[in-house]
Parts: structure tokens; sequence; C-alpha cells
């Protein structure tokens, strides 16, 4: 009972959560490597302390990169939690006099992950900045974006005019209900997206290019409906990782008989503002590339990190 007791009562070690959430986020020792400016090897050590000290197997490795166990799933929230509380402590120390009004435009794949908990924090360090967010589909943010209504807009960049600031993929994972066992013989039961979701596109060629069947047994532009769907047990369909209930889904792969999954694209776009704005603008712009580990050393020509820089 000591021992439990002694363990349970120590920190995590920061450096090796950011390493951790930065293998977790690129899929690869490499890429990871050389965005924290480290050797793989020493990457590799990291990790393998921070297993050591939980006592709990984080990742699994492959020849097709890396991915979380349940585990490091579990583990990536808290990860993101604790290093943003320290992040967030710098930015209020240095808020200054920013202020004004910030009109944010996002995909409902965003709302509803990581992102909106993160702007809230970005609330609390900045308080006399005021957020307006707007959660609608690309081509809607697209036209509010050239309308003047919005000031950023994350999206698809392949569904939004203009030139992006940056541009990065997410991985995309297969996930049906706990309970879920495939059929071998039958049509992969599918839960789509319906609407102009470029994503779905990209699942139906995955899967005629593996020779795997399948069905659609229910469509939704609602990314609620399509998680209460796959909770129910009605099919499988692809989510980003921030939007994969742990409680009520797991992630399938190779092993159930489907294909790599596809990445989904996303692009930060920026609209020139009055000055008395910019400030404000540029700083919520800065919180985002941070978040998002856009810009860092090694992306804007590193392909494997998935980040480009917009021209």
């Amino acid at each position: 009972m000591t021992t439990s007791i002694f363990l349970m009562s120590r920190d995590l070690d920061s450096s090796l959560l950011r390493t951790f959430v930065t293998v977790a986020e690129t899929g690869a020792v490499g890429v990871a490597a050389r965005r924290l400016a480290r050797t793989q090897a020493a990457v590799s050590m990291q990790l393998r302390r921070l297993e050591e000290d939980l006592g709990q197997r984080l990742l699994e490795r492959s020849p097709r990169g890396v991915q979380l166990t349940e585990a490091g799933h579990l583990l990536l929230p808290y990860a993101h939690t604790i290093l943003g509380a320290g992040a967030d402590a710098r930015r209020a120390l240095n808020a200054g006099q920013v202020s004004g009004t910030v009109r944010l435009g996002m995909l409902e794949d965003i709302a509803v992950g990581r992102l909106p908990r993160a702007l809230r924090r970005f609330s609390i360090a900045y308080p006399r900045v005021a957020l307006e967010i707007v959660v609608d589909s690309s081509a809607a943010l697209s036209r509010r974006l050239a309308d003047g209504v919005l000031d950023l807009v994350v999206a698809d960049p392949a569904l939004v005019s203009g030139t992006p600031l940056f541009t990065w993929m997410l991985p995309l994972f297969w996930v049906g209900a706990r309970g879920y066992a495939r059929d071998a013989q039958a049509p992969v039961p599918l839960v789509a997206f319906g609407g102009p979701c470029l994503w779905q596109q990209q699942v139906s060629t995955a899967l005629r290019r593996a020779g795997v069947g399948w069905r659609i047994v229910c469509t939704s532009t609602s990314l609620p409906a399509v998680q209460s769907a796959v909770e129910a047990g009605l099919g499988v369909s692809v989510l980003l990782e921030g939007n994969i209930r742990s409680e009520s889904m797991k992630i399938l792969g190779r092993a159930d008989g489907l294909p790599d999954a596809p990445a989904a694209d996303f692009g930060l776009f920026i609209r020139e503002v009055a000055s008395a704005q910019a400030a404000a603008v540029q700083t919520l712009q800065g919180f985002l590339c941070e978040e998002l580990h856009l810009g860092l050393p090694l992306h804007a020509h590193d392909s494997e990190a998935g980040v480009r820089v917009g021209q």
C-alpha cells in the first residue's frame, strides 16, 4: 500500500509528456524527433521512461508508424491538460492590454474535440479579448470569411476560397461500438457523413481498393448523430481522435479486415482586419498555431509532418 501511495503522489514529467503528445500527434518517432530537435534514440528513450513510470504500454510501433494503445488514448487528454496549464500561465502573465473581438469559424468535427477546451483557456488568459465562435460547414464558413463576417476560419481547404495560412492533416480512425465484431462474410455496415464530406469519398475509395464490400446503414451531416449511431452498434465510421468516445467505442483496423483509414485535411484561414482589431486577431492566431503545432521549426519543409505553410 505504501508503494502504491508513493507512486500515485509522484508528478508526471512534463518533458516526457510533451514527447508522448508529439509522437501521438505526428504518428512517427522520426517526425516527432525533428519537431522536438532531438534524436530518434532520445525520443524513444523518453517514451520508454514514461511507460516505465506509468507501468503501462502507451504506444504500439509498426512499419506503418506509431499508434496509441488504449492506455495511450486515456492518457492523451490529461497530457494536453497538464502541458496546456503551463502554457496558459505564461500567456496570462504576458497578456498585457490585448483587447478586442475576434470572430472564429470552425467545423463541427473540430468544435467538439480538444480545441473548444483550449479556447476556454484562451479566454481565461486573455480576459479582454471577446471570442465569437461560429460552427458551420466549410462552404458556409468560406462565404462568411469572404463577406468579412469572420476573422479566422479552421475548415477543409478544398472547400474554402482563398489561400490558407497553414494546412495540416490529422489521422482518422475506424471506430465501432465496444461490442462490435465484423462478419467477414457480410459487407461492412457504414455510418456515413452526408453532404459535401470529402472524408466519405476517401473512405469509399480505401474500401474499394482493399476489395472490401460495404453498405451504408446510416447517413447524417451531424457528428453527434454519427457518434450515436456507432455507439448503438449500427455500424462503423471514421472519426478524429478527439471525437472518439472511449467509454463506448473501440478503434478498429487491419485485424478487423479494414484498410488503413484516410487522413483529414484542415486549413487555417485569416482575413485582414482593422489595426484596432489586429492585435487580438494575431494573438488568437498565435494561440491556434501553438495548440495545433503549426509553423513550428521543420514543419514548413517536412512533408512527413503533414503541415504546410501557405504562400
